[in-house]
């Protein structure tokens, strides 16, 4: 425990003695006084050396015996450098926690079966999600507006599933889970709920992932939270069998009939809010709580973000207060800071007001589904509040420390997650940076109002202090003489208290945003210049809005007519939180998407980020190199980095999107184009269950998936491209279009080139972002040629005088070839067998490395045409286990036969070509090269 003479100055609240010296140096020896900080960080850097470099546990337990040993000896006859063998045994011993963590593996016995055969499982829902629909303003689901197949989302425990071999047909025990997509044919009136035993004939599949430098494994989190396999079954094979009685069975039974009541008082929560709409419909508009009102207080209160659309979070995520809409640490943090406030404010003993506090912040987390990023808020809250007992509040840091290696050791995994980084990071530069700089500028004048009229208490602050409260009263006695003495001795207080508050706000606030632009720039790719501004006025009407709809809720619960006036003053707060986020969301230069930085620049980021912990605690020009230091990492975080590409040769990357085309080219000289955006066959979005956790996983954070902003585009930043010269799209089809406009959105293309292409919404569309975004669209036919940097581009369809019908077809498709000295690239997009011949008879198809026609169709590719293309390489993008059968067997077939070697995204994922103008090869791997890809 830290000891008196280890401060480095006058505690806040409390008045110095007389003749207190400001510090003139960097008190270093404060820094040996925080031993469970330094654990943390030594430990967390053992963690991220078993991650990258294979240990062998035999040797580390030998090595963590020697250094013990060693530390024994150290603290005995040399304490002063003990640390010289305790940091080595820190890291090593994270290093041995991390090695001897289990890892997520799929349940074996449904892993071997989940070969999309129809199979009949039983077992019991685990998890029951709401009926996606749209919402009436009375906050009920309209049946009128549901989608066409309404669906549930299920996570189901497997307790037995049809095995059938040659020999047999039986049902085998199992026990893993999986996550089941219910299809209803119309709006259900009894849908599924948690606790219910079912029968179903399903398809078990393993989760679909793209395999492309960036994006973000789906499977890899559903494996983290136990699900094994996905599937989707329609309701009349699903079988309903009945729940088991409370509490039946063994313990995790009980567990899971504890954890649906939870769940159903979660959903009856949620729709108490949602009805909120027809309780508020008589009252004045600024008082009314709208649909789009209820549906944000639903997901903020109760963690329910069903129907939290696109349309509604936009705003939010350009300025970096997405945080305010979901149930997130923050919120659960003012929840037990409202009531440790409220233990204290009725003078419960210090360590009773503690245990409430944990409590309540317990019953709070489970209500709103016990969310990895709420679970690991609670114990931060929780082993904070512990360490306040135990350190009576002397070092923050320590305590941040102490609660950072609790978590650590319990799942040295966690390190690796964005939520849990962000947290500790926040925490640690409010702590570690804003407290100190604090405590030595604003927080003693705070503590120099207090008894304003007590001039007793002058002699023994240091003479600024003294001074201030001289000037203070001066002013009151004018303000007493021309007003009242209300005025001059209460309100006058009062207002220079919050100036000073509202000053301590934007310390915290900067060091704050500053010090997550590394997160933000690695996991969201993202600079919101009006992040500060907005929760500097966010973070404060935060504190005010969630206690005041958590009133709201509870008065709903327990009687329903009364909660009028506290959802009046929720909607006026609301509002206001909204109306802020509109108006600075709609300033488009605000936001700017990047790519991750470089291990370099996270190294640098994090010793700056310590250097200023250190700086802020010294003299007056030490703490201004703080701001220095913190202000030189974040731009060490956001400096541009090179496009990873090889500067002696074109690079061709077929992204993998699934059943769909989008591919990279890299001149030598760094020109980037683009052709086509990827998609989904049946429209630009597809409805996609996506939970809270899965979003501080680095899911999307909606239930609408833009392959172009989870995909292409993380796929082009793992490269390092902040800006693509063009943009091509082939044809104007979903699955070659659909992930454009969030390209054009995120990398602002010089150029956009299209071919002719019939006009259809989601085309129009794409021309108006490219407009708004000042792209200039160029329109090409066959015969058109460009240079492209070191390459030449040359456009082989669609010919002069096609027309297009009036929808689009494949026939549409713009090829384009682009060569680099004698070496070239074919990119056909959907062309078929018309157009082929129309390409035959214009000559110049050969090309070293053709890009497969139409996903491998037998309606492209024709014998005669690739027989004049005479590639040495093709790549086939399409998805795997699609259901048009592609690649066809007889063009694969084809190309063997040609003696052709083929690459296929379903198979090899994305797939990369390096072509140097003499000869094509193929790369091993896509990823680029140094990226923190574990990061």
């Amino acid at each position: 425990m830290e000891s008196e003479s280890a401060t480095p100055g006058p505690r806040p609240g409390v008045p110095a003695p007389t003749g207190t010296i400001a510090p003139t140096g960097i008190n270093l020896r404060s820094w040996s006084y925080l031993p469970l900080f330094h654990a943390a960080w030594l430990f967390a850097l053992g963690i991220v050396l078993a991650k990258f470099v294979w240990l062998r546990p035999g040797y580390v337990l030998l090595g963590l015996a020697c250094l013990a040993v060693l530390c024994g000896v150290g603290a005995v006859r040399a304490p002063r450098v003990s640390w010289l063998t305790l940091a080595p045994l820190w890291i090593l011993l994270g290093a041995w926690c991390a090695e001897m963590e289990p890892q997520p593996a799929p349940a074996p016995v449904i892993s071997a079966l989940s070969d999309g055969l129809l199979r009949a499982v039983e077992g019991t829902v685990i998890e029951a999600g709401p009926v996606r629909g749209e919402l009436q303003e009375d906050g009920e689901q309209s049946s009128a507006s549901l989608p066409e197949k309404p669906t549930q989302r299920l996570d189901i425990r497997v307790t037995s599933i049809e095995k059938v071999t040659d020999l047999e047909d039986a049902q085998i025990p199992a026990d893993g889970n999986v996550r089941v997509t219910l299809h209803f044919p119309s709006a259900p009136d009894h849908p599924l709920r948690c606790g219910e035993r079912v029968r179903a004939e399903i398809r078990l599949l393993p989760p679909d992932v793209y395999r492309d430098p960036g994006a973000w494994s789906r499977q890899d989190y559903l494996l983290d939270i136990g699900i094994t396999s996905t599937a989707t079954a329609d309701l009349n094979r699903m079988e309903r069998l009945g729940r088991p009685a409370a509490g039946a069975g063994d313990w995790r039974s009980a567990g899971a009939w504890m954890h649906c009541q939870l769940n159903e008082a979660q959903r009856t929560a949620s729709n108490r809010l949602l009805a909120l709409p027809l309780l508020t419909r008589r009252m004045p508009r600024g008082l009314r709580i709208s649909q789009d009102d209820a549906i944000m207080l639903a997901a903020m209160v109760t963690g329910d973000r069903t129907f939290l659309s696109q349309s509604l979070r936009a705003g939010f995520e350009r300025t970096g207060s997405f945080h305010m809409l979901v149930v997130s640490g923050f919120h659960l943090a003012i929840v037990a800071g409202c009531i440790f406030w409220v233990a204290k404010r009725v003078r419960l003993p210090r360590l009773p007001a503690t245990l409430l506090t944990i409590a309540a912040s317990f019953a709070y987390a489970l209500f709103t589904g016990f969310a990895i990023p709420v679970q690991r808020s609670l114990w931060m809250v929780t082993l904070y509040l512990f360490g306040r007992l135990l350190y009576r509040d002397r070092s923050p840091v320590n305590v941040i420390g102490f609660a950072a290696l609790c978590l650590l050791v319990a799942s040295p995994r966690s390190l690796f997650d964005s939520g849990f980084q962000m947290t500790l990071l926040a925490v640690v530069s409010i702590g570690g940076v804003a407290t100190p700089l604090l405590e030595s500028t604003v927080h003693p004048y705070l503590a120099a109002i207090r008894n304003l009229q007590t001039i007793a208490i002058d002699i023994k602050l240091p003479p600024r202090q003294a001074q201030f409260r001289v000037l203070l009263r001066m002013v009151a006695g004018g303000l007493e003489r021309a007003f009242h003495r209300v005025i001059a001795w209460r309100v006058f207080p009062w207002a220079v208290r919050f100036a000073l508050r509202i000053c301590e706000l934007v310390v915290v606030a900067c060091v704050v945003e500053l010090a997550l632009t590394l997160p933000m720039a690695i996991y969201f790719h993202r600079i919101t210049l009006f992040a500060l501004p907005v929760n500097l006025l966010i973070l404060p009407l935060l504190l005010v809005l969630m206690p005041a709809a958590v009133v709201t809720l509870i008065v709903l619960l327990l009687w329903p007519g009364a909660a009028v006036a506290p959802a009046a003053a929720v909607a006026v707060l609301l509002h206001f939180g909204v109306g802020l986020v509109h108006l600075f969301g709609s300033l488009a230069m605000g936001d700017f998407r990047i790519p991750a930085p470089l291990v370099g620049q996270m190294a640098l980021f994090c010793v700056l980020l310590g250097g200023s912990m250190v700086l802020a605690r010294g003299a007056k020009w030490q703490r201004r190199g703080a701001w220095a230091a913190l202000l030189a990492a974040a731009i060490a975080a956001v400096l541009p980095r090179p496009v990873q590409h090889p500067h002696d040769a074109m690079l061709v990357e077929a992204i993998d999107v699934g059943q769909g085309d989008s591919l990279l080219l890299i001149t030598p000289d760094g020109k980037t184009l683009l052709v086509d955006g990827g998609g989904l066959g049946a429209g630009q979005r597809r409805i996609s269950f996506r939970s809270e956790e899965e979003v501080a996983a680095g899911a999307p954070m909606a239930p609408e998936f833009d392959i172009g902003e989870e995909v292409v585009s993380p796929a082009l930043w793992a490269r390092g491209i902040r800006h693509l010269d063009a943009v091509a799209l082939s044809h104007a089809h979903s699955d070659h279009m659909g992930g454009l406009p969030a390209v054009v959105s995120n990398f602002h293309p010089a150029e956009l080139w299209v071919g002719k292409n019939p006009h259809s919404p989601e085309y129009d569309a794409l021309l108006r972002e490219a407009a708004d975004g000042g792209v200039k669209t160029r329109s090409l036919r066959a015969g058109d040629s460009l240079g492209f940097g070191a390459a030449q581009v040359s456009v082989l369809a669609p010919l002069r005088g096609y027309q297009p019908g009036p929808t689009a077809t494949n026939n549409d498709s713009m090829v384009l070839r682009v060569a680099y000295g004698q070496t070239s690239v074919l990119f056909e997009g959907d062309a078929e067998a018309p157009v082929e011949e129309a390409m035959l008879a214009e000559g110049g198809l050969a090309s070293t490395l053709l890009k497969v026609g139409h996903h491998g169709s037998v309606s492209s590719t024709r014998p005669e045409f690739l027989a004049r293309v005479a590639p040495q390489w093709a790549v086939i993008s399409c998805g795997r286990r699609n259901r048009f059968g592609h690649p066809r067997s007889e063009v694969l077939s084809a190309l063997q036969q040609a003696g052709v070697h083929t690459f296929s995204t379903d198979v090899n994922g994305a797939s990369c070509f390096r072509m140097d103008g003499k000869q094509a090869s193929a790369e091993n791997s896509c990823e680029s090269e140094g990226v923190f890809g574990g990061w």
